[in-house]
């Protein structure tokens, strides 16, 4: 079932919000979802009822003393599919980020949070961004070969796509603390310049690696 329709940027300061430690999401992406624990199925069902249908994705922070990090993403359910062994296929749009401010386990046992959206207004701005992303492209290459992460080369070339940062910061195994200090930086173009030096640290890590055992 698609459910496609306008956003509302009128958010809410309660949303359910749905910890996974190594995920992210970014606004204007796309994040697929497998739904099978009793606690999270009854918070879709919660949030397909809602009239913004927003789930939060968060990570958790267990070496904090915070139970998650302090920043999430929120993303509007846009496609819900129910499996015949009664799971939920979804599939989250990211729309903007968000400030954890307050956490709660309810009745149904799935966290709902307070949450402010101030800081990230501009994510649901439109963007104007035109970018080629050749030095960055250049490193991920490399980053991938030294991952031994198969990926076509040819698809990555020809994407121009304005959050093309975010969709790699969103696949790319890099630690969770990496991936949230990426999804905390505001600017799309300092997120880049990030992305890249931390790509090209792992890079260097090798080649030292190389080095030394020889």
């Amino acid at each position: 079932m698609n459910m496609n329709n306008n956003s509302n940027n009128n958010f809410p300061e309660i949303i359910p919000i749905f910890p996974l430690k190594g995920v992210v999401m970014f606004p204007d992406t796309y994040l697929p979802l497998n739904i099978f624990e009793p606690r999270y199925l009854e918070m879709i069902n919660k949030a397909i009822s809602s009239k913004s249908r927003l789930v939060g994705m968060i990570q958790p922070n267990n070496s904090n003393h915070n139970n998650f990090c302090d920043v999430g993403c929120a993303g509007k359910i846009v496609k819900f599919e129910e499996t015949s062994d009664r799971r939920y296929l979804i599939t989250l749009k990211g729309l903007s980020r968000f400030e954890l401010i307050s956490e709660k386990t309810n009745r149904k046992n799935f966290k709902e949070a307070q949450v402010k959206w101030d800081k990230y207004r501009e994510d649901l701005q439109k963007k104007d961004i035109k970018e080629k992303f050749t030095n960055l492209k250049v490193s991920l290459k490399e980053y991938f070969k030294i991952k031994n992460i198969k990926v076509n080369f040819e698809v990555i070339d020809k994407c121009n796509d304005y959050n093309f940062v975010d969709q790699i910061t969103m696949i790319c195994p890099l630690a969770f603390e990496e991936k949230q200090l990426l999804l905390e930086t505001i600017s799309i173009s300092k997120r880049g310049n990030l992305l890249k030096s931390i790509i090209e640290s792992y890079a260097s890590e090798e080649n030292i690696a190389k080095v030394v055992k020889h």
